[in-house]
C-alpha cells in the first residue's frame, strides 16, 4: 500500500473503535533553507540556535492524523479536521527544492474548507491515498444510507382511514361484520 520510504515516517494505530490511524509530521527537508539560514546566523549574537530550537520544536508540534473518516491537522494547539467524504479535490505544490527531497504540500479541498498538509514525502502517492480513501468512505456512507432506509410497515393513510372506520363503528354507524370484512382491506 505505501512504499518503504514513507512507512519509516508513518505510524499505524488501531483505537478502541478499531479504526486504522496513520500519524505523519513533516519530512526535516521541509525545512532545509530555515536550518541553512539558522546555522549561518549562529556566530550573531547565538541568534541561530534559537532558529534551530524554534524549527525543531515546530516540527515536533505538527502532526497529521488519517483515519478511515477523517483528517486532522494539528499544529501549534490548533486542530483542523476534514472528513474525508467531503473532499472534492487535492492539489499537490511542489517547488523546485521539494521536488529534490520528492517532498510537498498538499491542499485539500472542500466544499467550504480547505487543509493543508506540508512537508509530505511522496505527496502524489499520497494524495492518491486519500483520494482513493474518500471514494470508499462515500460508498460506505451510501450504503449505510441504504440500509438505514425503512420502508413503512403500512401503506400512507390506512392508518387515517382504520381510524375512520373505527369510529363508524364506534358510534353505531356500522356493523361488527361489516367492520370486520372492512378492517381486513387496511392491515398488513
Amino acid at each position: 500500500m505505501l512504499n518503504a520510504d514513507l512507512q519509516m515516517y508513518v505510524k499505524t494505530k488501531k483505537s478502541a473503535m478499531s479504526k486504522k490511524q496513520i500519524q505523519l509530521r513533516p519530512e526535516a527537508s521541509r525545512y532545509f533553507w530555515n536550518y541553512i539560514i539558522a546555522i549561518l546566523l549562529i556566530p550573531i549574537f547565538g541568534i541561530g540556535l534559537y532558529l534551530l530550537y524554534r524549527i525543531r520544536k515546530n516540527r515536533k508540534e505538527t502532526t497529521y492524523i488519517v483515519t478511515d473518516d477523517a483528517i486532522t491537522a494539528i499544529s501549534g494547539g490548533l486542530n483542523e479536521r476534514v472528513d474525508l467524504v467531503n473532499i472534492i479535490e487535492i492539489k499537490i505544490n511542489q517547488d523546485y527544492t521539494d521536488k529534490k527531497f520528492h517532498i510537498g504540500n498538499l491542499h485539500i479541498l472542500t466544499g467550504s474548507r480547505r487543509i493543508t498538509l506540508n512537508g509530505i514525502k511522496n505527496p502524489h502517492e499520497m494524495a492518491n491515498l486519500i483520494l482513493k480513501a474518500a471514494e470508499a468512505e462515500r460508498a460506505r456512507v451510501a450504503k449505510a444510507r441504504k440500509v438505514n432506509r425503512r420502508e413503512p410497515e403500512t401503506i400512507p393513510g390506512t392508518t387515517d382511514k382504520l381510524d375512520y372506520l373505527t369510529g363508524l363503528w364506534q358510534q353505531g354507524l356500522l356493523s361488527e361484520e361489516d367492520f370486520l370484512k372492512e378492517k381486513k382491506h387496511f392491515e398488513p
